[in-house]
């Protein structure tokens, strides 16, 4: 009789014989450590795989550059560019330099890139894995199925901002949920690999280093409570780019190419652009209608958790300081759907919401 073991053994030598066959054998069994080594390979033979055939895709974009890239550059050429603002993020440009040393091929790029992501998503699908206690039924799998989608592979594509994510989950996870300190330097690296997260920097740094005693604090449950019933209230009216965000390059807070990329994101030009674009795609207008039945269940979620724990007189210390830290990440994240692609930060937020509604039915 073959059990989720036996199936995740298989999954080795089936990799190099049909690679996706063995990549979902081996998703039986996460935990073993051959499991994490054929996760790992196929997030990379995925990258490989990618097309640069729509000019739209961020991949596109990326092999061009990557094509027109100077490997006369090296690592500390690069640092010191990013240092002096000169550019946006560094992650990219290292991954270049290290392809460039091997090879001018742009899916050998992709590949080292699905390689650095494929390590992170097994990462915070151990996250998932941990907090699950052994447990496995059809609630759970459907959690588990959705989460996997959140950290899907196909977002490689993207790998800059979305290997970021991942980076800012786990380390936040660790760092805010659990206590682990030295995790806070996990937030402060993720500008590294994407310039998006230099704000919320100094916001979730104090999170972190006060927001660990919030729990035994009631008030402070409840203000984070209705900071996300307003903030839910002000994401269906807010305009893009309500809140203007441009004083932090206006004043010197931020400079070289991340303050001309946030001038240039909050400036007239590209809010005019994004709404038109609103109103003349089928697919925005569309995903518009599932977004708003997400925002509808979390609201009815999290209204109904705050409720059970409190007429349940929860006493997990893990739990709370999850759910609190899930107000708090809501409360900016649906403020920050009104800048061009703040969204993300809310597919981020979406992450932990999992991992709170995987405990709660625990």
């Amino acid at each position: 009789m073959l059990t989720v073991k036996k199936i995740s053994k298989m999954g080795v030598p089936l990799f190099f014989i049909l690679p996706w066959i063995g990549f979902c054998a081996v998703l039986f069994n996460l935990r073993a450590k051959r499991s994490a080594v054929i996760f790992v390979l196929f997030a990379a033979l995925f990258g490989f795989a990618i097309s640069f055939s729509d000019t739209s895709a961020d991949s596109f974009r990326y092999a061009q550059d990557f094509k027109r890239f100077d490997n006369s550059l090296n690592y500390t050429s690069i640092v010191s560019m990013y240092k002096n603002g000169e550019l946006r993020d560094v992650y990219r440009m290292i991954i270049y330099y290290v392809t460039s040393i091997f090879s001018s091929n742009p899916k050998v790029m992709y590949s080292l890139a699905g390689f650095v992501y494929g390590i992170f998503c097994y990462f915070s699908l151990k996250i998932f894995i941990s907090e699950n206690e052994g447990k496995m039924n059809k609630s759970i799998f459907i959690l588990g199925l959705v989460f996997f989608t959140m950290v899907s592979l196909a977002n490689i594509n993207g790998f800059r901002f979305n290997t970021g994510a991942l980076v800012f989950f786990i380390s936040t996870y660790n760092s805010i949920v659990y206590g682990k300190k030295s995790w806070l330097l996990g937030i402060l690296i993720t500008p590294l690999f994407h310039y998006g997260f230099v704000p919320l920097i100094p916001i979730f740094l104090l999170y972190g280093i006060f927001g660990f005693s919030f729990y035994k604090n009631k008030t402070i449950g409840t203000l984070l409570f209705y900071s996300f019933l307003i903030s839910f209230i002000l994401s269906w009216f807010l305009s893009t780019n309500a809140i203007n965000i441009g004083f932090l390059n206006e004043y010197g807070f931020l400079d070289g190419a991340v303050g001309n990329r946030l001038s240039f994101i909050t400036s007239d030009r590209v809010t005019e652009i994004v709404d038109a674009r609103k109103e003349n795609s089928i697919f925005l207008s569309t995903q518009a209608y599932f977004n708003y039945a997400i925002k509808i269940y979390i609201f009815l979620s999290v209204w109904f958790l705050w409720r059970f724990q409190k007429k349940r007189m929860i006493d997990d210390k893990i739990f709370k300081r999850l759910f609190y830290f899930v107000l708090f990440f809501y409360s900016f994240s649906l403020i920050a759907t009104s800048f061009p692609s703040g969204a993300r930060f809310l597919n981020i937020a979406h992450l932990f919401f999992i991992i709170l509604l995987l405990k709660s039915y625990n």
